[in-house]
């Protein structure tokens, strides 16, 4: 894909030339307009091919991003899906990885945003995440300015609520798939009216 991978967007590598983007194993990859692309569907086929497997031959995914009932001997689900949209979400939201060391015995991305939130929230995001609004646009007025920047920030933690939601740790207590899908498309349009 002509814009690399998200990984390497979320943590572009210096090498002597500048900045570098190395194409990487990460599964989201973004094409000529950003538009993300699932790079890998080896789960997919996985379950097409084995839908009744509950093996436990090799991680089912990328680690950091696999859900835990797969630890457990679960079968390949879409609640895992969730799992691991959630987590990207998150991953987004804050720029972690989610195998960061910082991440070890007892905490995981879920739980150091869920600390976060609502109140701290604001500290632990990733810092580009909210454009800085003064400087465009300086002919717009302070409140205009104000009301987007409370309408970005609302919808950033709605996003939040979403990917926290999506990375519970019970498969059931997730939401399914269209709830999720339906949320996006609040929430981008919402961003869309914001943004004009």
């Amino acid at each position: 894909m002509a814009n690399g991978s998200l990984e390497s967007w979320l943590y572009p590598k210096l090498n002597n030339c500048g900045l570098k983007r190395p194409l990487s194993l990460s599964n989201v990859l973004l094409d000529d307009f950003m538009v993300s692309h699932v790079g890998d569907f080896g789960l997919a086929k996985f379950l097409y091919d084995y839908s009744d497997s509950t093996s436990l031959v090799g991680p089912r995914g990328s680690i950091g991003y696999i859900a835990p009932e797969y630890g457990f001997g679960s079968k390949i689900s879409r609640e895992g899906d969730i799992y691991s949209y959630g987590i990207i979400i998150l991953e987004l939201l804050t720029g972690k990885r989610p195998a960061d060391e910082m991440f070890n015995v007892g905490l995981s991305l879920h739980k150091f945003v869920e600390k976060a939130f609502p109140r701290y929230i604001g500290e632990i995001l990733y810092p580009n995440i909210i454009p800085n609004l003064e400087d465009d646009d300086m002919g717009d007025s302070l409140e205009h300015r104000n009301h987007a920047t409370v309408g970005m920030m609302s919808s950033i933690m709605q996003l939040v609520k979403l990917g926290l939601s999506c990375s519970l740790e019970t498969p059931k207590d997730r939401p399914t798939m269209l709830d999720v899908y339906a949320e996006v498309i609040e929430i981008k349009e919402e961003l869309q009216e914001l943004c004009g």
